[in-house]
């Protein structure tokens, strides 16, 4: 089962990959740490968190989106095709 906890600038995303589906959440954060928001998702491929959750929370930037996805994948998340 492959998991990540993993915080870039201002977001923090958690995530298991619970069989056929991939559960977590990624929260917005201020400068000082504190939590402004969160959003809970659960998505069956990677590539739908990362094009239906992580894009759109960050306003579209493609590098911090990218890096994510970077790490999700060194974590053990497959797009199964």
């Amino acid at each position: 089962m492959s998991t990540i906890n993993t915080s870039m600038g201002r977001y923090c995303l958690k995530a298991k990959n619970k069989g056929d589906r991939i559960k977590g959440s990624i929260a917005i954060n201020d400068e000082g740490g504190t939590q402004l928001t969160m959003q809970d998702f659960e998505e069956h491929y990677l590539d739908d968190v990362i094009n239906k959750v992580i894009f759109p929370v960050t306003g579209g930037n493609r590098h911090i989106t990218l890096e994510l996805r970077e790490q999700m994948v060194k974590a053990g998340f497959e797009q199964p095709h």
